[in-house]
């Protein structure tokens, strides 16, 4: 399948009559054809499911901030309320032992699912992005010449046949040359007006299908937010496990610096 950026190069190197019509109908079926290439039903039921997946991870991932949270609390309130009690009882050392075996666990899942969350704002912001560069290939399409200014063109051609047939029917048998000259254009008003029908049809579908890709996109976007807090409620945390880990150091400092001083009595 060509690139995007394939697309967007053809599209871009339109070559034009000098009324801006195409150049024919080939042109037009091969807009047609990648137009449908840029957004098949495969893109469709990949978007679908990539979305679907986004919210159930989004769930899963508040479910597990709310286990870690728990664990994170619990091992917070015991550091806090026991370690003057383990200071006065002599065994601060080895309830620190047991803090740190306790944090290492936790660390393990809290950076596991840190990580996580990075992977799922990444491949949204991925998924965000292929959406914004199918928009720009559209773009062109639907707004390279303006459907009432395409139907304003045809209208005059239909009228230029109109005359020329109605001419041709109550023509007499010998009203002579004058009236060769238009029926000669007919053939090319008829193709003109095919190709002015289905560019007109072209910019149609480009603009409708820009316009459910960009509702797609703002859908996507305002999962973003969501995916933000979880990360936001994860930062707290591991601000938490880094805190007792700090007072753990602490207390081991001063545990270091009273069994010095002990020794040095």
């Amino acid at each position: 399948m060509p690139t995007l950026e394939a697309f967007r190069v053809e599209t871009d190197s339109t070559q034009t009559q000098d009324d801006g019509a195409p150049v024919g109908l080939a042109y037009g079926f091969k807009q047609e054809a990648l137009i449908a290439e840029i957004w098949s039903a495969q893109d469709r039921a990949a978007h679908e499911q990539s979305v679907r997946e986004i919210l159930d991870r989004i769930v899963s991932l508040r479910q597990t901030l709310e286990q870690l949270h728990a664990r994170t609390d619990t091992l917070w309130e015991r550091f806090s309320t026991l370690a003057l009690e383990r200071v006065l009882s002599g065994q601060l050392r080895e309830f620190l032992d047991g803090i740190e075996a306790q944090l290492q666990d936790l660390d393990q899942h809290l950076v596991g699912t840190d990580c996580e969350i990075d992977r799922l704002r990444t491949g949204a912001q991925e998924r965000l992005r292929v959406l914004e560069e199918k928009m720009a290939v559209l773009e062109p399409l639907a707004h390279r010449t303006t459907t009432q200014t395409h139907i304003s063109m045809m209208l005059s051609r239909v009228e230029g046949l109109e005359a020329s047939l109605l001419d041709k029917k109550d023509m007499a048998p010998d009203a002579g040359e004058k009236h060769d000259q238009r029926p000669a254009a007919v053939p090319g008003d008829l193709l003109y007006l095919r190709v002015r029908l289905l560019t007109t049809r072209i910019a149609i579908i480009a603009s409708n299908r820009s316009k459910h890709l960009s509702e797609l996109h703002a859908g996507l976007a305002a999962l973003l937010p969501d995916v933000e807090r979880v990360k936001a409620d994860m930062a707290t945390l591991l601000t938490r496990a880094d805190c007792i880990r700090d007072l753990s150091r602490y207390w081991l400092a001063y545990l270091d610096i009273t069994q010095g001083a002990r020794r040095g009595e």
